[in-house]
């Protein structure tokens, strides 16, 4: 029987519904069928797995969905000590065991936007925000400020070149303890080149950011989810966000994206004297 078919009858139906997590470069299939389910070749495990009511009416657009999964789960156990340097993406779609073409229906496509736990560590629920209203909610773009607005490295925006090599560091991490991790070589683009910058994984698929470096020793401003020791990491140079430095160390004046000029002065607060 076909997809439509199944998905109408009052009686032989039985539908599946399938869920994608794709967070950095790793992807999470899960089901909340009893079994594992395959479809096009590709293997979706059961998990005890609990989704809530989608919105309906005029706030299907906003209303965020919750799905509740035990603790134990490879993907929650990422968010346990500290939030992923990216940003995890969910599909569900909707399929039917009996249908021979095993078509499948997106249902639902949005990003996470907590996972907290419950008071005895047991479950985590997953809150995600629809992908349509992550996408046209209202953001400021600017603040009027000395400070530049740019995310650094932006090839929108800011465009200082993160694969010059004055700009970067690729080297293997020998010591990691809590939030600090040791990358030799550092120290040679001496103490605080890398303040405000980045170290990230090999390929750019988790990131953190980087509080001080003093020598070859980084503190970041959380630790990496799974520990980074012996593997190959990229530190980018940090950028303090005035046009000072937007000159003399990026030569990026002309992408500066601040208001330099702003009077320091609040008359407001100090008066006119």
């Amino acid at each position: 029987m076909t997809y439509q078919s199944e998905e109408t009858s009052p009686e032989s139906g039985r539908p599946v519904e399938l869920f994608t997590i794709v967070l950095g470069a790793s992807t999470f299939r899960y089901t909340s069928a009893e079994d594992d389910v395959v479809i096009n070749a590709i293997t979706y495990t059961a998990v005890p797995l609990l989704r809530g009511a989608f919105a309906t009416g005029p706030d299907e657009r906003s209303n965020t969905i919750d799905i509740t999964l035990p603790v134990s789960n490879e993907f929650v156990r990422k968010y346990i000590n500290s939030v992923p340097g990216s940003r995890a993406f969910l599909q569900i779609v909707r399929t039917q065991r009996d249908d021979v073409a095993q078509e499948e229906e997106a249902t639902f496509q949005g990003l996470v936007e907590a996972v907290s736990f419950n008071k005895n560590v047991t479950e985590a629920k997953v809150t995600v925000l629809p992908l349509i209203a992550a996408v046209s909610r209202p953001i400021p773009r600017y603040v009027y400020s000395s400070q530049c607005n740019h995310v650094l490295y932006d090839p929108t925006t800011c465009d200082a070149d993160d694969t010059d090599p004055s700009f970067r560091l690729s080297a293997n991490v020998t010591v990691v303890s809590g939030v600090t991790i040791t990358i030799p070589g550092a120290a040679a683009f001496g103490d605080g080149w890398f303040d405000g910058g980045y170290v990230e994984t090999t390929g750019g698929t988790d990131a953190r950011m980087v509080i001080s470096q003093v020598g070859d020793v980084f503190t970041l401003m959380l630790p990496f989810t799974d520990s980074p020791l012996g593997s190959t990491m990229v530190a980018l140079a940090g950028c303090g966000r005035s046009i000072a430095i937007c000159k003399s160390k990026f030569d990026n004046v002309i992408n500066f994206g601040g208001f330099a000029f702003v009077p320091s002065k609040n008359i407001f607060t100090s008066g006119l004297n």
